[in-house]
């Protein structure tokens, strides 16, 4: 936007700082659009994307950095050659954060795409596209685009919007400069154009209920529930108040009908703040930045609009057009102050580095602004020196044609800033889940101890959720919902736990994971917080045994290595557990040799002898009445290992003998590693 036009006055003196002001616009032009950092990021998804799953998903799910609403077409699943399958209805979950549907139906082996689009909490449609592969052996496909898609006709709404707010606002200032000056040379107030802040506030209206009809299809319920559908109907509603009252200023131009005006595109202002949030940890500053910077800019563009007209009309009346000019430079500086202040302190919230500028495509987008505001400001120069020449010419003279190209030029400029807002910023909040993601499949439940920290890993298809807990503490029998402390490198990863009930202080969780898959070196994995204690990695499992390295630590406890055995694929056999249930209750007498430790080194501790019956036994043990969803680990003639987990952070697994007798049991459990070996009397039969 640019200030040229204050630069062209005669008879009064002119102010001084013109140039500075010019520099300063551009200076705000390079700062960022305060409104883009309130996107939606999709950062985990069940299942996950470009993963093979063994077995057909009984629901898919995707797990956002922040709460979303459902859009009109919130999931769609089809297969790669187009056809839809049905999926039930979506559903919000964990704040907002998960948005999940149940798969009725089995789905054939094949290559899948789920195209989601959600409302972000600013307002805005995000969407994109996740593939995967259903069936044994199975080859993953290419990933999908987990990445924001703008939709255009969400642009040129808010674009729209914003030059509609411009319009009615600097209407409404120009208008009371135009007054002014009238009133100054005592003219009639016949020569007092009509500002456009109808025609504003009804582009302002069309766009947002444009944009109501895209978010949530213009439905009543969705508008008056969400968050984003209540501004937009606080936004359609002040719209159509301002056009109202505008109307009726037409013939009462009092002060009363004008200050309503006012407050109603005041609430305009307000919702887009509110909307905005350049950054979730600041909501006040950031929410009165983002007010102050667009009223400001907004006044400042369409008062500039304003002039311009007038100026047209007033070209045979050259001393107006000056006092006129005079007038709208002082508002012109104050504005530039104000929008350079509080854009900088946006650029700092929302610009992470000097390297997003080229590194995303929020930054690229605002380079590209950058290069059209030059256009813009080397156009005013030369409107600059023509308008000096119009207005000291004869009456009738037109601005030039410099001036009307600036004018589109500013319009050029609303509608990059409108792309501004609508691309995805330089990076999320926070990359940590609300909550573990879902499992897919059967599920391969393993544990240990790593010194004082009890270990437990949930391996699926396509994904490993780790869980740790510290002594005193049960953040493993938790339901996790907020969200962890971690970083997005292979560097080791911290999260913060929940202090426990006597009020100690909480662990600080750090985990690094290497993945060694059959034939393969070592690889890093890339985890992030799950919740307290709790990190998730999507894996590409291959056949064989999978062997997990964890190093982890939780001060003030002692921490240590733990080497996890993932074999894969992992079976599930419901009538495993049944016959070990029944095995077991017929021997009358046994010994069990078992060691438990709270602090294991690799070392168990020693064994204790103790002497049960087979019904004991069981009823000490979680899998006593059935229930664990036991998954066949190792299958040989003469030796079964069986797996199973349960809520509070247990996993067992069982050896099996050929008659369904434990031979061996391993059992992890929040804050112990108990082993126990059984020996039974060489009459004891099942």
């Amino acid at each position: 936007m640019s200030t040229a036009a204050p630069d062209f006055i005669g008879t009064r003196r002119r102010p001084r700082g013109v140039l500075l002001g010019l520099l300063v616009a551009l200076l705000w032009l390079v700062l960022p659009a305060p409104a883009a950092s309130a996107h939606a990021y999709l950062l985990a998804s069940t299942p996950p994307d470009g993963y093979a799953v063994p077995t057909s998903p009984t629901a898919l799910s995707l797990d956002f950095d922040q709460s979303v609403s459902i859009s009109v077409a919130p999931l769609e699943l089809t297969d790669t050659v187009g056809e839809p399958h049905s999926v039930g209805p979506a559903m919000l979950s964990l704040g907002g954060r998960r948005l999940s549907a149940l798969v009725p139906a089995r789905l054939p082996n094949g290559g899948y795409r789920i195209r989601w689009e959600v409302t972000a909490d600013d307002g805005d449609l995000v969407s994109g596209t996740i593939t995967f592969t259903v069936g044994p052996g199975a080859i993953a496909p290419a990933g999908g685009s987990g990445a924001v898609v703008e939709s255009p006709v969400v642009v040129v709404a808010r674009w729209a919007l914003f030059a509609g707010l411009a319009l009615a606002l600097g209407g409404l200032a120009g208008d009371r400069l135009t007054g002014r000056v009238l009133h100054e040379v005592d003219a009639d107030r016949a020569a007092r154009p009509r500002p456009l802040i109808i025609v504003g506030a009804g582009l302002g209206a069309v766009a947002a209920v444009v944009l109501a009809g895209a978010q949530v299809g213009l439905n009543l319920g969705q508008l008056v529930s969400t968050r984003p559908g209540r501004v937009l109907g606080v936004e359609i509603l002040a719209f159509a108040l301002t056009a109202a009252l505008a109307g009726l200023g037409r013939r009462h131009r009092g002060p009363i009908v004008w200050t309503s005006v006012a407050v109603a595109l005041l609430v305009v202002v307000v919702a887009e703040g509110l909307r905005a949030h350049p950054h979730e940890d600041s909501p006040i500053l950031g929410t009165a930045l983002t007010i102050a910077h667009l009223l400001a800019a907004g006044i400042w563009i369409g008062t500039l609009v304003h002039v311009l007209r007038v100026a047209h009309r007033w070209r045979d009346r050259v001393g107006w057009t000056r006092l006129l000019i005079h007038d709208y430079a002082r508002l012109a500086l104050i504005l530039v102050a104000v929008v350079v202040a509080t854009g900088a302190a946006e650029a700092i919230i929302v610009l992470p580095t000097p390297a997003s500028l080229i590194t995303t495509r929020y930054g690229l987008v605002l380079l590209a602004k950058v290069a059209l505001i030059a256009v813009v400001l080397a156009i005013a120069t030369l409107a600059r020196r023509r308008l000096r020449h119009s207005i000291r010419a004869a009456a009738g003279q037109p601005l030039g044609r410099a001036v009307r190209v600036e004018a589109a030029g500013l319009v050029g400029v609303l509608a990059a800033t409108a792309v501004l807002v609508s691309v995805t910023p330089a990076g999320p909040s926070s990359t940590d889940l609300a909550a573990p993601p879902p499992p897919v499949g059967p599920v391969v439940p393993v544990g240990t101890l790593a010194g004082q920290i009890t270990v437990n890993a949930s391996a699926s298809a396509g994904q490993l959720v780790i869980r740790m807990s510290s002594p005193d503490r049960d953040d493993l029998g938790t339901d996790d919902t907020g969200p962890a402390n971690t970083g997005s490198d292979n560097t080791p990863v911290v999260a913060q736990g929940g202090a426990n009930g006597d009020g100690a202080a909480p662990a600080d969780y750090r985990i690094s994971a290497l993945l060694t898959a059959p034939g393969a070196a070592p690889a890093a994995l890339k985890l992030r917080g799950c919740g307290p204690g709790c990190f998730t990695s999507p894996v590409t499992w291959q056949p064989g045994n999978d062997q997990l390295r964890l190093t982890v630590s939780a001060a003030p406890w002692s921490g240590g290595t733990a080497t996890l055995d993932i074999p894969w694929p992992a079976t599930s056999d419901p009538t495993l557990l049944p016959a070990v249930l029944v095995a077991m209750r017929g021997v009358k007498q046994m010994t069990v040799h078992q060691a438990v430790t709270s602090n294991y080194t690799g070392d168990p501790g020693a064994e204790t002898p103790l002497s049960f019956s087979g019904t004991d036994y069981l009823a000490t043990e979680p899998y006593g009445r059935g229930g664990g969803k036991p998954v066949i680990l190792t299958s040989r003639p003469e030796e079964t290992e069986i797996g199973l987990g349960f809520p509070g952070g247990i996993a067992i697994r069982l050896s099996l003998g050929p008659d369904h007798r434990i031979l061996h049991e391993v059992a992890t459990t929040p804050n112990h590693l108990i082993t126990t070996t059984f020996e039974y009397p060489p009459d004891a039969r099942p």
